[in-house]
């Protein structure tokens, strides 16, 4: 574990991670309490599973009754039994991006309710499960969490190809869950961070990755989920304070542990098509085995067969071609089907930390997530690595790694750790240059030349002009600029507007017009700017004299959000619009 400070602010506070997980979720916190140094809490004993002894996952499931009520979350929905209503599972999912195709089980819904209502009621759950746990297991806890819950900050973890999107989404869920309240103060208490960053701020928390924190040193770290996979890597430039260097761009792929499942079920459903087994409470009870046992234990060097139990322990069954055979209960099932129920996510991992290893010499990489406890997953990554040449070792952490997200959450609210990111993609500003005559871009967009018809100045409609590039390497809470002129008018007067950030998703260098790639532009978001008549100053052009002001447009790179604001200056004096998030995911 790393040496922390005291923590320095002069209020107590509470900051929670929660890891909504495909499959299972956690959540941890940890108490800021001034001069102490913080110490980070797993939420444990979750209602329907006390039994399980330091579990620190929930199943991310939901009911609810044919009418949309909610009636149970987590292990608690067992206890319904086959009561009729709507079981939602798998909802995390439907707010991936259209790029992160997969084709997985339908996500049922409960009737009036959007997957953003689910997500809310989940993460209304995980909170007052944080609650319990803090009332339950510390001394005073009852008073802190009266006192410290109306103002608690939370970091909430998604997959690494999310964006600002989906961020947005969980965001409108965290307050529909009410976690925060729907004001711009309660915004700003919600924040994210990756899964992968999270898991390797976890790596370093459980000093699991101690020994490899030293200068220059590559790590590559690979989350393992129920949905996704995610994979990062960081260069360690100095190991105290230990101070991380982002390698590239992380990964994601859905294919996590639930393809895994799907594959295979679907894959011997075909198989059982004609025969008794094809029911769907038959696929429903190999699905639950498969996920459960045959899926978890399947390692290197098994038997040619596995057998999974489908029906009860009196059932046999065999077709005349042999191709489905069921004795006392249990199918067997040739190896090969299972092996290539794993194949494309055994790919997508070796594929993805094989970019990440490219050119990098002492590297070291760490498999972590609920998946990664699988020994085939483990056993197949380390034998294509190996054939493929590349001489690292993979080593899976042998604590519980199944909710490694929510506690990394906490651990990197604590220490941010990486200094310095890659820039996913390009972030400016549209805006009218002046006319230049020398330069090309310009003359040959001369026809569409506009003149301002106070102050005389000729102008390019359509101009982009570059904040910060794709693939730069940025310091967390850099900042960066844009000198822009006012439009000219006769005489002062106050000016607003709505300011909007642009990125470009396109793959051009030094694009300066959005006609060069139009179809590549996106608004990540506008904020409101307001500068007094006062901030305007007398000028003189073609036309006589005029008034206008100079500002810059500004954007912060914070942890995770972009953070924007405009500046100008009057009477000798620095002023500025408040500070605004894009909740853009840039790195």
């Amino acid at each position: 574990m790393p040496l922390r400070s005291p923590y320095s602010g002069s209020q107590p506070g509470l900051a929670i991670a929660i890891d909504i997980g495909t499959t299972y979720s956690g959540a941890s916190y940890t108490f800021l309490t001034p001069g102490e140094v913080p110490r980070i809490y797993d939420v444990t004993g979750f209602k329907g599973q006390e039994n399980r002894e330091s579990n620190t996952k929930v199943p991310s499931v939901l009911f609810y009754a044919l009418t949309g009520e909610l009636l149970a979350c987590g292990a608690e929905v067992k206890r319904l039994g086959h009561r009729k209503g709507v079981r939602t599972e798998w909802f995390k999912l439907e707010l991936r991006p259209p790029s992160l195709r997969i084709d997985t089980p339908k996500v049922d819904l409960p009737p009036g309710r959007t997957v953003i209502d689910v997500f809310g009621d989940f993460l209304k759950y995980m909170f007052a499960c944080v609650g319990e746990h803090i009332i339950n297991t510390h001394v005073d806890g009852n008073r802190q969490w009266l006192s410290l819950k109306e103002k608690a900050h939370f970091v909430l973890s998604h997959p690494n190809g999310w964006g600002s999107y989906q961020q947005g989404e969980m965001r409108e869920a965290a307050i529909k869950g009410g976690l925060v309240p729907n004001t711009s103060a309660g915004r700003e208490r919600i924040e994210f961070v990756t899964e992968g960053e999270a898991s390797f701020h976890w790596c370093i928390d459980q000093a699991i990755a101690g020994a490899a924190l030293k200068e220059g040193t590559n790590i590559v770290v690979a989350d393992l989920g129920g949905g996704t996979i995610d994979v990062s890597s960081f260069l360690v430039k100095t190991p105290s304070p230990l101070r991380l260097e982002e390698h590239m761009a992380a990964e994601c792929s859905l294919a996590g542990s639930i393809t895994v499942t799907d594959r295979f079920v679907k894959a011997t459903r075909a198989k059982l098509l004609g025969t008794p087994y094809h029911d769907k409470d038959y696929m429903d009870a190999l699905r639950e085995e498969f996920d459960e046992e045959a899926k978890c234990l399947f390692r290197e060097n098994g038997e040619s067969e596995v057998y999974i139990r489908i029906g009860g322990r009196r059932e046999n069954f065999e077709t005349e071609n042999g191709s489905c055979k069921i004795e006392f209960g249990l199918l067997e099932v040739p190896r090969q089907d299972i092996v290539d129920a794993f194949e494309p996510s055994v790919k997508a991992t070796v594929k993805a930390i094989q970019k990440h290893l490219l050119h990098r010499r002492n590297a070291h990489v760490f498999l972590v997530g609920g998946f990664a406890a699988s020994p085939w997953m483990l056993s197949e990554t380390r034998r294509r690595l190996k054939a493929a040449g590349i001489k690292v070792e993979v080593k899976r952490a042998d604590s519980n790694t199944a909710k490694a997200v929510a506690h990394g959450g906490a651990a990197f609210y604590l220490d941010r750790n990486v200094t310095e990111r890659k820039m996913r993609f390009t972030y400016g500003v549209s805006l009218r240059p002046s006319y230049d005559s020398s330069n090309v871009e310009h003359e040959t967009r001369k026809k569409s030349m506009q003149t301002d018809p106070v102050s005389g100045i000729q102008y390019i409609p359509g101009g982009f002009f570059t904040l910060v590039k794709k693939g730069q390497l940025v310091k967390v809470d850099s900042v960066y600029r844009e000198h822009v002129h006012s439009e000219a008018v006769r005489r002062p007067e106050a000016t607003s507007w709505n300011q909007s950030i642009e990125r470009y998703n396109g793959t051009r260098d030094n694009i300066t017009f959005s006609d060069m790639d139009p179809l590549a532009f996106e608004d990540i978001g506008w904020f409101r700017c307001e500068i007094p008549a006062s901030a305007m100053t007398r000028r003189v052009g073609k036309h006589g004299a005029y008034y206008a002001v100079d500002y810059d447009v500004v954007i912060t790179l914070g942890t995770v959000e972009i953070k924007a604001h405009v500046e100008w200056e009057e009477n000798g004096v620095k002023k500025k619009t408040p500070a605004n998030s894009m909740w853009e995911d840039y790195y």
